[in-house]
């Protein structure tokens, strides 16, 4: 049975907002007339656990559900309380949901949840599903913070993050969540390891319920870790203060995964979330890999890159990064050690590698042992100002043999909610990566979600077109021309799957203009 367990993240409190959810006109009404009575989960044979779901409260969580089968499924999710009692007036299900298409679950709107409620989600399907958690923070002032990333069903007993830190230089926060995939309590320790190389600090603790050692996480329990005990996180050990780090988490007894959300603590309302990545025996099971595809990396404008890497390994690793340009074919290598049980890292500005300006393309990160990668997305008012505004975002390196010929996206937007033309609205973008920077062949199809509420956005449609792409290549939804259409409709807000006769990569990043702050959230398709 597949599970994929979002995790939660409480940043409210320390970011001082409140909610506010783009996403809430999404029509995921819990009124007597369609709330289930009885746990779907039970009843179908593809289930993934869901986040930590927070409705009205000091943020809120969307869930959007694509259709990964080869028939028309109903697909439903239900709510328990962190207890794993089901809350029956909170069931939603959606039914005749087409191959490929989406549907979105939003607790803002859910009227089966109270304000300020957290708990967990399951979704449930008699096809396989691919889900995406979005996020939405608006503060105070309106400044607003936003992240989408996917969720993966891979767990295990050694999970390792590439990026976290604990308020370095007065800028930079991570909050951490383990959430136990198994089916017995899980006994978790946290190795960080500095990026100025200094001796790694392990937070092992005793005397917990159900654990000789370790942080002990009841059957679909969590955790999470910050740099505060905001909403009851546990405090990072304070040997850790103002400090970059990686970290591996690693589960003596059960199984568990991680997500990690990165913040700004200055004053920007940067917001970008990563999951964490299951160090396996072998690279079937494992996240990690010797040749590692970067879907993204560009120097153009004020936006740039920066790749973290993490090296759960007991040998030191020897690495490169081999960036190339999608239009000149030019490459540029960084060599790089990354310690044992350590970290490294490499942004575009830094001299070694010499990448100019006007870079947009890709990366490809080799080594000697087994890594795993994050690349973050930032930008700066101008080119080499260092001056940032709120754009922030991440996504998963991947690992080459992980590469597929299908890439599925549940969220794609094209001017939904747009006030032409002063704001052109919600839209979205699709940067596609062929392995070794070859040719492809693509197809694309995209399924407008009859059940949106954007105004005007509702009807049934269907876009096919087929495109040929060398190294890699935007789409921009609201552009008039390569947009991944074909045409030019006025609205859409549906899923979109790529299929390609060579191995790909690709990531799909949402934007609005509606709000000030952060309304960039980049994820990572999903694979067939």
């Amino acid at each position: 049975m597949e599970r994929i367990r979002f995790r939660p993240l409480a940043l409210a409190v320390a970011l001082g907002v409140i909610a506010m959810l783009p996403l809430a006109g999404a029509h995921a009404s819990t009124t007597a007339a369609n709330v289930n009575k009885v746990a779907f989960s039970g009843a179908f044979p593809y289930v993934q656990v869901l986040p930590s779901l927070l409705p009205d409260s000091k943020e809120n969580t969307s869930v959007v559900a694509q259709n990964n089968g080869t028939a028309a499924a109903t697909i439903v999710m239900d709510v328990y309380t962190p207890a794993g009692v089901l809350v029956p007036s909170a069931s939603v299900p959606f039914t005749n949901v087409p191959p490929g298409a989406t549907r979105t679950f939003a607790q803002a709107v859910n009227s089966g949840l109270t304000p300020g409620f957290r708990g967990v989600g399951v979704l449930s399907s008699d096809q396989p599903v691919n889900a995406l958690l979005v996020r939405d923070i608006l503060g105070t002032t309106g400044g607003h913070s936003y992240s989408a990333h996917s969720a993966n069903a891979a767990g295990g007993t050694k999970v390792t993050l590439p990026f976290v830190a604990n308020n370095f230089n007065n800028t930079y926060a991570t909050r951490f969540t383990v959430a136990n995939t198994g089916t017995t309590t899980a006994c978790i320790s946290v190795q960080y390891a500095f990026v100025d190389a200094r001796p790694s600090v392990t937070d092992n603790p005793t005397g917990q319920s159900g654990c000789t050692s370790g942080y002990a996480i009841p059957v679909n329990g969590q955790v999470a870790f910050a740099p505060n005990n905001v909403d009851g996180a546990i405090p990072m050990p304070s040997s850790t203060s103002n400090a970059m780090m990686a970290a591996t988490v690693t589960a003596s007894a059960g199984t568990v995964t991680v997500g990690v959300d990165s913040y700004y603590i200055d004053g920007h309302r940067s917001l970008a979330s990563y999951d964490g990545f299951v160090v396996g025996d072998s690279a079937a099971n494992s996240d990690l890999g010797t040749t590692i595809l970067i879907p993204i990396a560009l120097k153009e404008d004020g936006y740039f890159s920066q790749i973290l890497l993490s090296n759960p390994n007991g040998t030191a690793a020897n690495a490169k990064i081999d960036y190339l340009d999608q239009n000149t074919g030019q490459h540029y290598t960084v060599n790089l050690n990354v310690p044992a049980n350590g970290t490294a890292n490499h942004s575009v500005y830094e001299t070694t590698g010499g990448i100019p300006e006007g870079f947009i393309g890709s990366a490809t990160v080799t080594s000697d042992q087994p890594l795993a990668a994050v690349v973050f997305r930032v930008k700066m008012t101008s080119p080499g100002s260092y001056v940032y505004t709120d754009l922030y975002s991440a996504a998963n390196g991947i690992p080459e043999g992980r590469a597929t010929t299908t890439a599925k996206f549940p969220l794609i937007f094209r001017r939904a909610y747009s006030q032409m033309p002063t704001f052109v609205g919600y839209n979205t973008w699709v940067n596609v990566a062929v392995v070794g920077g070859g040719t492809a062949n693509l197809t694309i199809t995209s399924i407008n979600d009859t059940s949106n509420a954007a105004p005007g956005c509702q009807a049934a449609a269907t876009y096919t077109i087929t495109k040929q792409i060398t190294g890699s290549f935007v789409f921009y939804q609201n552009a008039d021309s390569d947009n991944g259409f074909g045409q030019n409709p006025s609205c859409f807000w549906g899923g979109m799957t790529i299929t390609s006769d060579q191995p790909i990569i690709a990531v799909a990043d949402s934007q609005n203009d509606l709000n000030s702050g952060d309304n960039d959230g980049m994820y990572n398709a999903f694979g067939s």
